[in-house]
């Protein structure tokens, strides 16, 4: 190998390295998140509330409706990545540029029960309030 192939490897691997110490990927979870399978033991018109809290635990809230209590649980389970280009210009730029990247998709999920007086689950479906946004170059 040419003493020139190793100074253009090295090169490359160090703007591969600044590069890559700019990106940051993190995972939030809140709550157990549910699905399908979890509250597959509830069936309209025989599971009771108390089954429901006996197998999922307390419900977030619960709330008055027409036809009897409307029961929610909330979870999220959210992958958050950034990449901020702005870091490579750092050593060459006066001030601290932060050209990022990012997608969070943040917001939470919920999981809502309807129980009618005598606290039997009529209804359920799982409603989803996560945004699904672009990627959004900030500070554009």
């Amino acid at each position: 190998m040419t003493s020139w192939s190793r100074s253009l490897t090295l090169l490359f691997s160090l703007v591969l390295a600044a590069a890559l110490s700019g990106c940051n990927v993190a995972r939030l979870t809140i709550n157990t998140p549910l699905t399908s399978d979890s509250v597959a033991f509830i069936t309209e018109g025989r599971t009771t509330l108390a089954d429901v809290i006996a197998t999922l635990g307390a419900p977030d809230s619960m709330t008055d409706a027409e036809a009897g209590t409307l029961v929610t649980y909330r979870f999220l389970d959210a992958k958050y990545s950034r990449v901020n280009f702005g870091w490579l210009l750092k050593p060459w730029s006066p001030v601290d540029p932060d050209l990022v990247f990012s997608r969070s998709g943040l917001g939470t999920d919920a999981f809502e029960l309807l129980c009618d007086n005598n606290w039997i689950v009529t209804h359920q479906a799982f409603v989803r309030h996560r945004p699904a946004p672009p990627f959004t170059p900030y500070p554009f």
